[in-house]
């Protein structure tokens, strides 16, 4: 697999993005930003996948352990990047740094609490891989159909 699958140097782009807008971005934000930056792309790109990593439905909604594991340390404060990591971010491709301008773009009012509301909507991936005893996978093939409708065609 490509390079190109890495949760984390993407995720440090997107906190980037919030940076420079001067907005806040907290792991809750993020974990959920991240969630529907691989549904959007699957979509718009009609790929099976983004990421090698499985996000699975935990109390708040989707989470990549990655991503959680990278962020943990910041709880609800705002996620603080190095100057390499903000480097590793810059690095992505030029594909995914406009795909990820538009996420911004849609989402970027969005509070953290919205985005657990609009990740636990009735009929999202993360309803129907929840189940309070384990924190079970959601199906990407889920994420992408369940996000198809929010994606507008060119």
């Amino acid at each position: 697999m490509e390079k190109e699958k890495d949760i984390i140097n993407d995720a440090y782009y997107l906190v980037n993005i919030f940076k420079e807008k001067k907005q806040l971005v907290t792991q809750l934000h993020i974990q959920k930003l991240m969630f529907l930056f691989e549904a959007y792309y699957m979509n718009v790109k009609n790929a099976p996948c983004l990421y090698e990593c499985d996000f699975k439905a935990w109390n708040f909604g989707p989470v990549a352990p990655q991503l959680y594991n990278k962020f943990k340390k910041y709880g609800a404060n705002q996620i603080e990047l190095t100057q390499e990591q903000i480097e590793e971010g810059n690095n992505i491709s030029n594909e995914k740094k406009e795909l990820m301008e538009q996420l911004y773009e849609a989402f970027k009012d969005f509070s953290a609490r919205d985005l657990v509301n609009f990740t636990h909507a009735e009929g999202s991936p993360w309803k129907e891989a929840w189940d309070e005893k384990e924190y079970s996978v959601i199906s990407k093939e889920k994420m992408k159909n369940w996000f198809s409708k929010y994606v507008k065609e060119n």
